[in-house]
């Protein structure tokens, strides 16, 4: 009675869970193609996830063959959820990782591992010589050993990139701390309360049956996708990539070697799309006349199609890319040539966009345009309106309406006067 009690439970969680994965996948997707390169590893996630919950109610409705094939499928997901996240996030970064595959020879280890196993007496038999049941058990706990240290391996990972990353992020345009704050918790928190959750079942499997224990990991998932779809489905646009200062090596970010200290040393000394003395000298060295002019053309040319700039993923190292040169000779000629930063440079751009969709689109809520043009919430929009125009946007919306109503009514005919009698038949 309790086991089928749990097994519905199971079925129940499991379906709730593949609803949310679904409809988070399809939040993901529909950020069009410039976010799937991060996005796609968030996708790989979610969807390791849906496949445990999917073997969930396999288990309940199968039998013990098929139910040792699920496990022989499902079990490498756990491998893949470390390295989705941190991949992930190294998108988000803006260094993504040049090899990313290599990241995925430790599941096909085990997915090998476990074929083997299956060929030898199937995952749940017993073996009746005593050498094969030493390998069989040998194996299952030399598997599970290896992914609550891969576990802690890609959480230590995780939360140097996120210090970092949280740090940097904070430059960048249009973003809002708080939302930052939900997004890096909920992902980073998710992860450990997954791995935590298997941990704790898996210990209490000794001591109760193990269906009853592993409910909990099932719940874990549910309430992990529920925390990412509510924060997705109600902050559209989550993420800027962050600009990396270019003598904040990928290899480092990569290891998780990271002194903090050092990092902001570095990042105050070039500064994040601000040059100093010595960039500034070193970018002016590698540009001569002709190529300054040729830089200096291409950013007239990207502001005028403003394409880039309304990006919200636009980014230091993404825009020195358009143009042809360096991110630190870009801040060179931004910053002598244009006398802005990074920063002030495009959010200049997505005003004077914003400036004009306010007066042609009244009907438009403010938040829509600032969404349109690359911010990220209504707040920072405002104040980086008022920083470049000294007015607010309503005030420039006010503006615009009285404009219009004094314009159409000095538009009107004018009364009539004595040189302009309206001739009126006579009647009778």
């Amino acid at each position: 009675m309790i086991d089928t009690m749990l097994g519905y439970l199971d079925v129940t969680i499991a379906v709730i869970g593949l609803l949310q994965g679904g409809f988070l996948c399809l939040l993901l997707r529909s950020e069009g193609v410039r976010a799937f390169a991060a996005n796609r590893w968030m996708i790989l996630f979610i969807c390791c996830l849906m496949i445990n919950l999917l073997a969930d109610i396999g288990d309940n409705f199968s039998s013990e063959q098929v139910r040792d094939l699920i496990v022989l499928f499902s079990f490498p997901c756990n491998f893949l959820i470390g390295p989705s996240i941190y991949l992930y996030f190294r998108e988000l970064s803006g260094t993504p990782e040049r090899g990313p595959w290599g990241h995925f020879l430790l599941p096909a280890l085990v997915l090998n591992l476990l074929v083997v196993l299956f060929a030898v007496d199937g995952l749940s038999g017993q073996a009746s010589v005593g050498s094969l049941v030493f390998l069989i058990e040998g194996i299952k706990g030399l598997c599970w050993v290896a992914i609550f240290l891969q576990a802690c391996f890609y959480i230590y990972q995780l939360w140097m990139l996120s210090q970092v990353y949280f740090r940097q992020v904070q430059q960048q345009l249009g973003v809002g701390r708080r939302v930052i704050q939900r997004w890096v918790f909920v992902i980073f928190g998710g992860v450990c309360l997954i791995f935590v959750t298997v941990f704790v079942s898996r210990v209490v499997a000794f001591y109760i049956p193990e269906q009853m224990a592993m409910t909990g990991t099932g719940i874990a998932f549910v309430l992990v996708l529920f925390a990412m779809s509510y924060v997705i489905a109600t902050q559209p646009a989550l993420f800027v990539m962050a600009d990396w200062p270019e003598n904040i090596k990928r290899s480092a970010i990569a290891d998780g070697v990271f002194d903090n200290k050092r990092a902001q040393d570095q990042e105050n000394g070039m500064g994040v799309g601000v040059g100093v003395a010595s960039s500034s000298e070193a970018a002016r060295s590698l540009l001569d006349e002709d190529a300054l002019q040729r830089a200096l053309t291409k950013l007239a040319e990207i502001r005028s199609y403003r394409e880039l700039l309304l990006d919200p993923l636009v980014s230091l190292p993404k825009l020195s890319r358009a143009v042809g040169v360096s991110p630190n000779q870009l801040s060179y000629v931004l910053n002598r040539h244009l006398g802005q930063n990074f920063f002030d440079y495009v959010n200049s751009a997505r005003i004077e966009e914003a400036r004009a969709v306010l007066v042609l689109e009244p009907e438009r809520t403010i938040l829509d345009i600032a969404l349109s043009v690359g911010f990220n919430s209504k707040s920072t929009f405002n104040l980086a309106f008022k920083k470049i125009t000294g007015e607010t946007p309503s005030a420039v919306r006010e503006a615009a309406r009285r404009e219009v109503l004094s314009a159409s009514v000095t538009s009107e005919p004018p009364i009539a006067g004595p040189d302009q009698q309206h001739w009126t038949p006579k009647i009778g």
